[in-house]
């Protein structure tokens, strides 16, 4: 399968967004880095919605 970058970077996105939830959802606490994934995934899903 071939992806743009910009593809890949959306995909990276949403994979570290879940990853971050997941950890969350364990009550793990998050570092900064999984912190931004998890906003900018969620981000990125209300974009989609429109």
């Amino acid at each position: 399968m071939h992806l743009s970058p910009r593809e890949q970077e959306k995909l990276l996105i949403v994979v570290a967004g879940d990853l971050a939830a997941r950890r969350r959802a364990r009550g793990l606490k998050l570092n900064y880095p999984e912190t931004i994934a998890l906003i900018t995934a969620a981000l990125q899903a209300l974009d989609l919605t429109r």
